[in-house]
């Protein structure tokens, strides 16, 4: 059967240790298998890619995957996503990216560009009028993102050529390394932009001055109607309108006052802890504001362009607000109120092409070691990593964003630096796996704290939504398999696997889709009833769940060929043992072992071996794939 029009048919692959391109056009099957995103890519990584690969060797492949929602006209439509096999932590990983990189890339003919090898020479790949070719990049390496980015499009003529790129932090292997799109854009996490860098690919870039292929829905009526409702609840929720307006970060200190958001190294919360967290909040940000953006197809607009024009934080020129998970890591978490210098390290990070959400928990990670006199002036080269300096954030960035000096020590991460620095420092390396945590606290939230250490990536939290959603009894969907009665949080752990499963499955549909994680929070997002007439499939809920069960699967699949069990994956001891003193959870201790062992057997995976059954595989055609 002929592959819906909502998919571009075709995927690239690259030998960069030979130069070779070649196109493949799948099937209709693997599209309706594995949907996009993270789900083709764990089908052709899985399939193509020897276990034990080494991170930063050859044979570890590097792919850029569209969803068949990307590019639709379908609300939240902007993302692709980035998968390879992490430096960081040895494991599956997965990045998402927003913007509009991924629509160009559908526009030019591909749902995907898969790299394998590596370059004897820095290179980028170059996308233009349905051709694909790689050219030589020396010039372009040690430039920032920025810089590569207008680079690129003066020498194309093109000034509308789309850029994803490395900077400096991917070129020297830093394990805090993304991939930046759009100007400050980035899929950051896990390594892959060290990853790239270790290829040598500095750069992919889309040129679409020619003919865009055309984006067709299988039965456009159908997907109208079911747009429309979904645009009505989207349009009413008060969470989405206040990102509308103030973006991610509008409620910075309330998520601090209920416990939510971690401060000082996840060592308190609560606006005790914190009293000057209001000056965190977006709000704050509104007299530097220059313009409103939104991603691709994207109705709720929850980006800015914001410029600080004097002071010694000072921008070069317009840069991208921060959001709230760059406010939290570079402010709460150091008791860093000054909102300039998270400004101004934000800018410092998207330069460099690092994960911001790494860089402040190395940041604090290293001021609770100055704290304690495990590292001094003399370690840090003068700068005094004092709780709540926010120039020492901006320092500290820069240097690490260079891989330089102190900076080399902590580039690859809290978990590396503390094996580095030594001394008992490792109590304060707060991460699972090796990748930093989300600063959304476990303790509040035990979806969140079975997300983070039983999926396949670890402090993985975006699985968590539907989750969340089944534990609100809000219905998902018209489907029996997802109604759920409304559960205490915080109780019966050994009862909630299939209520995780649940939620973990409708949220890969929806991510592999290509629609913004954005969108589920407090929010049912009718996934199947979008993908059904945009690809013509006869597919209900319990398809669309079976579907998502088989991505999870395969994750998980891949990290048991890694030799990746599940007792790798631990929440760090401070969270585990340490109850939150505010907010609805104060008090309470969660069983994350528990919930993360329930999700496990519900999904039909050994929690000792981490791999899916005989019967499991069967169940979700896996079982010829997996051995």
């Amino acid at each position: 059967m002929a592959v819906p029009k909502c998919y571009a048919g075709k995927m690239l692959f690259v030998d960069l240790s030979q130069g070779s391109i070649k196109e493949e056009k799948p099937s209709e099957q693997l599209y309706r298998d594995y949907i996009g995103g993270a789900g083709i890519g764990a089908r052709i990584l899985y399939e193509r890619m020897k276990p034990k690969a080494d991170p930063l060797g050859a044979d570890n492949m590097l792919g850029f995957v569209t969803g068949p929602f990307t590019a639709a006209p379908v609300p939240g439509g902007g993302r692709y996503s980035v998968v390879t096999k992490s430096p960081l932590s040895g494991s599956w990983a997965e990045s998402s990216s927003g913007g509009f990189w991924g629509p160009e890339l559908k526009w030019a003919g591909y749902d995907a560009v898969f790299f394998s090898g590596q370059s004897a020479r820095p290179v980028y790949l170059l996308i233009s009028g349905g051709k694909a070719e790689l050219k030589d990049a020396s010039k372009l390496w040690g430039k920032t993102t920025s810089d590569t980015e207008s680079l690129l499009q003066r020498e194309l003529g093109e000034p509308k050529a789309c850029v994803a790129c490395i900077g400096p932090a991917g070129e020297s292997l830093s394990l805090t390394a993304g991939i930046v799109n759009d100007g400050g854009r980035i899929a950051a996490r896990l390594g892959v932009g060290a990853v790239m860098g270790s290829k040598k690919l500095k750069a992919v870039v889309i040129q679409n001055s020619q003919a865009k292929q055309k984006i067709a829905a299988a039965e456009p009526g159908k997907l109208k109607a079911a747009r429309e409702a979904f645009l009505k609840s989207l349009n009413e929720s008060k969470f989405h309108q206040g990102l509308t307006a103030a973006g991610t970060g509008g409620g910075n200190s309330f998520l601090v006052s209920i416990g939510d958001s971690p401060t000082k190294n996840w060592n308190s919360s609560g606006t005790d802890s914190m009293p000057t967290c209001k000056n965190l909040d977006a709000a704050n940000m509104d007299k530097y504001k220059l313009d409103s953006y939104g991603c691709h197809a994207c109705p709720v607009r929850c980006g800015a362009l914001i410029k600080v024009n004097e002071g010694p934080f000072a921008t070069k020129g317009e840069v991208h607000r921060p959001e709230y998970e760059t406010l939290a890591a570079l402010g709460n978490l150091c008791l860093n109120d000054n909102l300039e210098s998270v400004i101004k390290a934000n800018e410092l990070c998207n330069l460099y092409g690092m994960d911001t959400m790494a860089v402040g928990g190395i940041i604090a990670f290293a001021m609770e070691c100055y704290e304690h006199g495990i590292i001094t002036k003399r370690d840090t080269e003068g700068i005094e990593l004092t709780w709540g300096n926010g120039a020492a954030v901006v320092a500290l960035t820069e240097k690490i964003g260079k891989r330089e000096g102190f900076g080399a020590v902590l580039a690859d991460g809290a978990a590396r630096a503390a094996e580095r620095i030594g001394k008992g420092s490792e109590q304060y390396a707060m991460h699972v796996g090796g990748h930093r945590l989300p600063y959304h606290d476990a303790r509040m939230d035990a979806a969140l704290g079975t997300a983070i250490i039983a999926d396949a990536q670890p402090a993985h939290h975006m699985d968590k939504q539907g989750t969340s959603i089944l534990e609100s009894g809000k219905p998902l969907g018209t489907d029996p398999l997802l109604q759920s009665p409304k559960l205490d949080p915080f109780g019966d752990q050994d009862k909630k696997g299939p209520m995780y499963a649940t939620g973990a499955a409708y949220s890969q549909l929806l991510t592999c889709g290509g629609i913004c994680a954005l969108y589920t929070t407090f929010l049912p997002v009718p996934v199947v009833e979008l993908l059904a007439p945009l690809t013509g499939w006869d597919m209900d809920w319990a398809e669309g769940l079976k579907t998502g069960r088989r991505i999870l699967t395969l994750r998980q699949a891949f990290n048991a060929s890694e030799g990746i069990t599940p007792d790798k994956f631990k929440m760090p001891k401070r969270i585990a043992t340490e109850p939150l003193k505010v907010g609805p959870g104060a008090g309470k201790s969660l069983d994350f072992e528990t919930g993360k062992k329930s999700y496990f057997e519900a999904m039909g995976w050994d929690i000792k071996t981490g791999k899916p059954s005989a019967k499991t595989l069967a169940d979700l055609g896996l079982d010829k794939l997996v051995k």
